[in-house]
């Protein structure tokens, strides 16, 4: 979305708060929840999360994990370390990638936070409601 001038994106927010919403609060502000699951939407970052939480890796290390090239895993590490879920380290010729283990906290506290704000939350069925839909498929 661009300006009517051809500007920087307008940002308009997904939810106005208002009488009936209750917002969930953590440390982790919505912008930045934004970000990381934007991060995480494609499969390669997640795998690449999954690996940097067993520690530090050389894009050239975690290129050797996937089947796209390295400028292409240096590309989802550039998106990582913009959600701020990853850092990197120059050391000598080498860029070592890590996981930031207070952004994945926050993500984590966020998550939880909506899981049990679900669990709590009211059904159709308890509320004397249609039922569900069935989407199985017919035999």
């Amino acid at each position: 979305r661009r300006t009517a001038g051809g500007g920087s994106p307008t940002r308009r927010p997904l939810l106005t708060p208002g009488p009936t919403c209750n917002i969930i609060v953590t440390r982790m502000r919505g912008e930045r929840i934004d970000l990381a699951l934007k991060g995480l939407a494609d499969p390669i970052r997640r795998h690449t999360v999954q690996r940097l939480v067993q520690g530090p890796a050389t894009a050239g290390q975690l290129a050797a994990l996937f089947s796209v090239s390295r400028p292409a895993v240096s590309r989802h590490l550039r998106v990582l370390r913009r959600t701020g879920l990853v850092t990197a380290t120059s050391s000598g010729r080498n860029v070592w990638y890590q996981t930031r283990p207070a952004a994945l906290a926050g993500l984590s506290e966020w998550l939880d936070a909506v899981a049990r704000r679900a669990a709590d939350a009211p059904t159709l069925a308890a509320q004397g409601g249609p039922d569900p839909p069935d989407h199985r498929r017919p035999r």
